[in-house]
């Protein structure tokens, strides 16, 4: 649908005013939404966002602009460049930033704590190494009562455990 106002530019916003109990509907383009707005009297609201003129590809989030330029030690990033593109360039950016992105991490994210999804293979590490615990206190508690063929079948079992347990752990050193 075109504009009512400029029948140039697609209308991508519904104006409705009410004068009177009457309502009047107008679909406008944004130039002519900000024109509208600029002459409207005082008290005017618009509910919702007033899309851009031009289409940015990403929204930008309302902030302050930060006192003097900086830029990121370890990888040289601008402060400007990630309030703009709301991307950091290194972890060190975080930390060199943290005062003028939180914020924005905040309004983006809900938190500035990641709460998403861990690796499984964490998980199956650490269900191993909590039953290698488990088998270990019932080897002592075996050992302590003299049945020693529990013992000898948990002693199995607590060796396959740390083999596992050795072969999926990355090489130290």
């Amino acid at each position: 649908m075109l504009c009512q106002k400029c029948h140039k530019n697609l209308a991508t916003v519904r104006y409705a005013e009410v004068v009177d109990g009457k309502v009047t509907d107008i679909h406008l383009c944004p130039d002519c939404l900000s024109r509208q707005q600029d002459r409207s009297a005082s008290g005017f609201e618009l509910s919702g966002s007033i899309p851009a003129a031009k289409s940015s590809p990403r929204p930008q989030l309302l902030r302050p602009r930060p006192r003097a330029p900086r830029t990121c030690k370890s990888c040289r990033t601008k402060l400007l460049t990630v309030l703009d593109s709301g991307k950091v360039g290194c972890a060190h950016c975080y930390a060199h930033f943290s005062v003028d992105i939180e914020p924005m991490l905040v309004a983006l994210h809900g938190s500035t704590q990641h709460k998403g999804k861990t690796s499984r293979v964490g998980d199956v590490r650490a269900r191993l190494r909590s039953d290698l615990q488990t088998k270990r206190s019932l080897l002592r508690s075996a050992l302590e009562t003299e049945n020693y063929e529990e013992a000898a079948s948990l002693r199995d079992n607590i060796r396959q455990l740390e083999t596992v347990l050795g072969a999926s752990l990355p090489p130290e050193g």
